[in-house]
Order: structure tokens, then C-alpha cells, then sequence
């Protein structure tokens, strides 16, 4: 299997077992994550993978390595793999059970991304009624109880979709199973707010960035799923998939054909965006 694994500073090949099955990771699935996208063989905004993934362990009690031993550990391993372009997960775990030192892993894979046609002409979504509890952490967080996800997106699949759209209780959308999603309604991007409980994603706070550098309008607002069916255009963002098009939900076909044109602008400035960055690391 291409790729290699770092484990508690060891590197392995990917497919071998190196954690203990005491692991409150493995047991109870007490831990964090970031999935991030490798270019050339550098990670895309590392630092703010690793300040989410701190800000978070922090909420739980969780005591993981310093920001600049974590950076160091992903680039040995994304070193040690030989993968230009890659997907590099960075899991930690609150380590066996009685024991202060928790467990980190760091698995560098070869890239996978969504079929090129779908860029082309769009993925189609379907919406997925959730049960949001907004009082949890694990809201806002990406643990390892991401099971509630899964099932979302499998259900999508079952239903012959790319993605499952997650819809509240209050008929607002909050974001996908897998990436969080964006709306172009009257020329203004629109994506939900933070308060509804959804991930802040990397990815997602660079596209709002890249906007407000190009001048376009942009509102983080509630989004009904009525609103969603009536935009212009749709997009979903996500580390690996970056900018991913939107053709229709739930059956229902953006208003224009995608991707359309604010979309594509925004897929080319936020590929600027990561070349620049990457050119000054």
C-alpha cells in the first residue's frame, strides 16, 4: 500500500497495526483529527489545521504535542512517504486508558479526488434531516465520533448522490456530510453561520477570503433549504476536493448551469491563493 504512517514517532507502512487496542481512541473514539491536502510536498495552511485541532483538544481535556513538534512530525512523515501530492490525516487520541501521553498518527496517503466531471459539470446533493445539538462541542469540532456523518453520506449514496446536505430542525441548512457548502443568491455568496453548528473549515475560511479580496458580496447567514433550491449557484469545499460545483439538490438544478460563473472565478483565485502560499514556505 503507497503511503507511510507515523506513529508516536515510529514511521510504518500504512496497513500495519500500531496502536493498542486500550487506545480510548479505538475504545470510545476520544480523539481529534485533521484531513489535509499536500502540494508538492507541502501542506496547504498547516498552521491553522494544527491551531483547530489544539483549540479543540483543549475543549476536551486533551494534551497533544506543541504546534511546532506536530508541524515537524507531518513533514517527516509526508517527507518519509514520497508523495508530492498528497492526503496527510493527523489523528490524536487521548492514548490508553490511565496514561497521560496521548497516541498521534499521522497517515500520508496518495491523493484521491472527486472524478474530474464533476468539476466539470457539477456533483448533485440531496438534503438529510440531523438532529443538531447545539449545546456539544462535537459540533464544532472533527472528532473521532463521526459516525452521524458517515451515515448521512451513505444514505446519499444509497440515493444515487455525491453528497449529503445536513438540514436542522429549523429547515436550515448547515453544511455537507463531508464539506461545508456555499450558495450565490442574487450575486451575494452566502454560507450558514458558525452558530449553527458546523465545522469551521480550513478550506471554507480561505474561500470567504478569497471573496472579500475580489470584492464579491458575501453573508454568513441562516440559509433555509427553500433558499438553497432557488440559488443561482452552489459549491462545496473541503481541503482535498477544494471547490467542488453544485448541479442540483434534491433534484432541484441551480439556476445556472454548473459551474457557474461566480464559482469558477472563486475555483481559480483560491488556486492562486494556495500556489502563492506555497511559494513562500
Amino acid at each position: 500500500m503507497a503511503g507511510i504512517a507515523w506513529v508516536n514517532g515510529k514511521l510504518l507502512p500504512p496497513d500495519q497495526p500500531a496502536i493498542s487496542p486500550l487506545d480510548t481512541g479505538f475504545l470510545y473514539g476520544e480523539g481529534l483529527f485533521e484531513t489535509m491536502r499536500a502540494y508538492g510536498g507541502k501542506v496547504f495552511r498547516l498552521p491553522q489545521h494544527l491551531h483547530r485541532l489544539l483549540t479543540a483538544a483543549a475543549d476536551l481535556s486533551l494534551t497533544p504535542p506543541t504546534p511546532q513538534l506536530l508541524a515537524k512530525a507531518v513533514q517527516e512523515a509526508l517527507d518519509a512517504g514520497g508523495l508530492e501530492d498528497a492526503s496527510v490525516r493527523l489523528t490524536v487520541t487521548a492514548g490508553v486508558a490511565g496514561s497521560s501521553t496521548p497516541t498521534v498518527v499521522i497517515l500520508v496517503r496518495p491523493l484521491r479526488l472527486p472524478p474530474r466531471d464533476l468539476y466539470e459539470s457539477g456533483c448533485h446533493a440531496v438534503s438529510i434531516r440531523c438532529a443538531h445539538n447545539l449545546e456539544t462541542p462535537l459540533r464544532r469540532i472533527k472528532s473521532l465520533n463521526y459516525l452521524d456523518k458517515l451515515l448521512a453520506q451513505r444514505s446519499a449514496s444509497h440515493k444515487g448522490a455525491h453528497e449529503a446536505i445536513l438540514v436542522d430542525a429549523d429547515g436550515c441548512v448547515v453544511e455537507g456530510a463531508m464539506r461545508n457548502i456555499f450558495a450565490v443568491i442574487g450575486g451575494t455568496l452566502v454560507t450558514p453561520p458558525l452558530s449553527r453548528g458546523l465545522l469551521p473549515g480550513i478550506t471554507r475560511a480561505a474561500v470567504l477570503e478569497v471573496a472579500e479580496r475580489n470584492d464579491i458580496p458575501q453573508a454568513e447567514r441562516d440559509l433555509p433549504l427553500t433558499d438553497l433550491y432557488r440559488a443561482d449557484e452552489a459549491f462545496l469545499t473541503s481541503s482535498l476536493a477544494e471547490i467542488l460545483p453544485v448541479a442540483s439538490i434534491d433534484g432541484n438544478p441551480m439556476a445556472q448551469t454548473a459551474p457557474g460563473r461566480l464559482t469558477r472565478a472563486l475555483m481559480e483565485a483560491y488556486r492562486s491563493l494556495v500556489a502563492d502560499e506555497l511559494t513562500r514556505l
